[in-house]
Order: C-alpha cells, then sequence, then structure tokens
C-alpha cells in the first residue's frame, strides 16, 4: 500500500528539484528526518527540528576548538555535520521561514537570507 503523497512531500520533491536525496525519510514545516550512519550503529534516523538547527547554530557551529558536532542526535565529524545543517536551514528557509526566524530570536540571532 502506498503511502499517500502530503503538501511536504510535494514540496521536498520542488526543494530537490525532483531529486530528492535517498537518505531523506520525510520531512515538515518544522522538521527534516534523514537516515545516517551511527557510530555503534548501522542506521540511525535522525529527527532534526527548527529548534535543534538553531541551538546547533548558536552552540556547536561556533566551537572552532572542536572536531565533532551534534545536530539533533547526529554527532560526527564537523564538516558532514556542518553540511547537513546548512541543508536543513535552506529546508526550513523554504517551508517555515518566519517559524526559523522565530525560534532564532530566542537566542538573539536574526534570519539572513
Amino acid at each position: 500500500m502506498e503511502k499517500a503523497k502530503t503538501d511536504y512531500d510535494e514540496k521536498l520533491d520542488e526543494f530537490y528539484n525532483g531529486d530528492i536525496p535517498q537518505y531523506i525519510v520525510s520531512a515538515g514545516k518544522s522538521f527534516i528526518t534523514i537516515n545516517c550512519s551511527g557510530v555503534l550503529e548501522d542506521t540511525i534516523k535522525n529527527k532534526i527540528t527548527v529548534a535543534d538547527l538553531i541551538k546547533y547554530y548558536y552552540k556547536d557551529a561556533r566551537d572552532i576548538l572542536s572536531g565533532c558536532r551534534t545536530l539533533g542526535k547526529l554527532t560526527s565529524d564537523w564538516r558532514g555535520v556542518d553540511n547537513l545543517a546548512k541543508e536543513c536551514l535552506a529546508w526550513f528557509k523554504f517551508v517555515n521561514r518566519d517559524g526559523l526566524a522565530k525560534e532564532g530570536k530566542k537566542y538573539g540571532m536574526e534570519l539572513k537570507g
């Protein structure tokens, strides 16, 4: 039985120009869920929320002393996590710019671009 398409499935299709990466599980206005490799597990589902992303940019992204960063349940090398954060940021700007800006204001952050 095929899952019914939601508005966000269509938005994902539009966001990725019809080529949704296989690691994307689902997405909505306030989250994006991905499959990723864990350190102790083969694959973990990582649900990243707007709040997770803002906390990442407020705390982890600024930590230039650590080689590891955390986004949602994923802790890994900073480069991969940073690229994932940029992708999530673009997604949330696409579907929920106001919610992203509102969450950022809680930490004194201003949305640009």
